[in-house]
């Protein structure tokens, strides 16, 4: 009976010698506002980290103005853009390309802070 009871605990007290291993930590890149093609630089959340880049998609544009909502019907995204042209208004079917921000803890938005850097008509 005790040999079956070293036998058993010996795993246990080799794996207490082992080094500990590092896990890989995820970094996120926070990218600079570049100027659009509509010649504005505003960001208006320059205190946001990058959650993902969003490549050319198709919007509906569900508010216009200084922060406006775009609807990415194609991908089931919200976004909550600032830098929206006045051309775009309410209505407008639109090709986006940006970047999304991170929304914050107990924060309630409309839709995504979203940073655009190319927005042309289809």
């Amino acid at each position: 009976m005790k040999i079956l009871l070293a036998i058993l605990s010996l795993p246990l007290l080799l794996s207490c010698n082992q080094a500990p291993t590092k896990e890989a930590t995820a970094k996120t890149i926070i990218l600079p506002a570049e100027p659009s093609k509509f010649q504005q630089t505003e960001d208006c959340y320059k205190d946001r980290n990058t959650v993902k880049i969003v490549g050319l998609t198709s919007a509906k544009v569900l508010k216009a103005g200084k922060l406006g909502i775009l609807d990415c019907y194609e991908t089931g995204d919200r976004y909550q853009a600032c830098m929206i042209p006045e051309w775009a208004t309410v209505g407008t079917e639109v090709r986006i390309t940006g970047v999304a921000k991170e929304v914050f803890e107990n924060e309630r938005r409309a839709g995504t802070p979203f940073l655009i850097s190319e927005i042309n008509k289809p």
